[in-house]
């Protein structure tokens, strides 16, 4: 039966369901009985039920957002990946988030996933590897991609952390322009933000319902906790030139996610730059490597 694997050091616990999308379940510091979730809390029925949407993580892979009706077309080759979602005809977020991970190597402190892909829907070969290396106060992960085929293939990856938040949660980071989308969340207009200003000095987030794809953000992101004396440090390496911040209205919870592209980037990159929407062209036998971090502050450290 697969199980859920678990990471600790001092106080910090880091836990992960490799068969479960290769999804983080908790990252949370334990401190005199008391739990601290840098992460949202997983209610462990969803655990249970392996739904991957109510993780407190997961990788995004080979796509992050939406690919319009699943098809695109890349190097003269027409490709349609199928929506997995009743309710949308676009592809959301890849694929891996529903594929089962292979346990390489499992310390106290280390844990290296790896996903193998041979040609289906999505008919390029690659290799996915994660690696979360656990600290008393940092978590990094790895998320690495290999192409493993005999033709360049396309790429896009981001990772979907739930942050918990209630009235008092800031969000601070420096960004550029945003995406705006339509009904069905398709980006249509790159223009200024009227929250970027504020943004770079700090936000009460549930005040705001967003659910905006920025660029030019400059890869550090801080979420604080006032009430609690606590704050959190997200840093995250290229090809990671976009932030998503996703919260909606009346929920505990909001995103700030990490992506190599915007939704959409497989068709938009025929009229946009890369800077604009991102995506990368993994030529065979190459590796796209990532960084992602966090770097929790408690208490008397805040």
């Amino acid at each position: 039966m697969q199980q859920c694997l678990e990471l600790k050091t001092g106080d910090a616990r880091l836990v992960v369901a490799p068969h479960i999308g290769g999804a983080i379940v908790a990252y949370k510091h334990v401190l005199a009985d008391r739990e601290y979730h840098w992460l949202r809390p997983v209610d462990p029925i969803h655990v249970q039920n392996a739904n991957v949407s109510e993780m407190a993580s997961f990788p995004l892979v080979p796509w992050a957002g939406r690919i319009r009706d699943g098809r695109f077309e890349y190097q003269g080759r027409k490709v349609h990946y199928p929506s997995l979602k009743q309710d949308s005809p676009h592809s959301i977020h890849g694929f891996l988030r529903n594929r089962p991970w292979q346990v390489m190597t499992h310390t106290d402190t280390r844990l290296v996933l790896a996903y193998t892909h041979e040609p289906d829907d999505w008919p390029f070969a690659f290799k996915a590897e994660q690696v979360f290396e656990l600290a008393e106060n940092n978590l990094a992960i790895y998320l690495n991609i290999s192409n493993t085929g005999n033709e360049s293939m396309p790429l896009g990856m981001g990772h979907h952390p739930y942050f918990p938040k209630n009235e008092h949660t800031r969000l601070k980071a420096r960004v550029g322009k945003a995406w705006y989308g339509d009904q069905d969340v398709m980006p249509v207009k790159l223009d200024e933000h009227p929250l970027a200003r504020e943004m770079a000095q700090g936000i009460e987030i549930a005040r705001y319902a967003l659910d905006t794809p920025f660029i030019d953000w400059d890869h550090e992101a801080e979420i604080s906790w006032p009430d609690e004396q606590r704050k959190l440090l997200i840093s995250a390496g290229k090809p990671f030139d976009f932030l998503i911040v996703y919260s909606p209205a009346g929920e505990p919870w909001f995103c700030a996610e990490p992506f190599s592209n915007v939704t959409d980037c497989f068709n938009m990159r025929h009229t946009h730059s890369a800077r604009e929407v991102g995506g990368q062209d993994v030529l065979p036998g190459h590796t796209v490597k990532t960084r992602f971090s966090l770097t929790p502050v408690l208490n008397k450290d805040y």
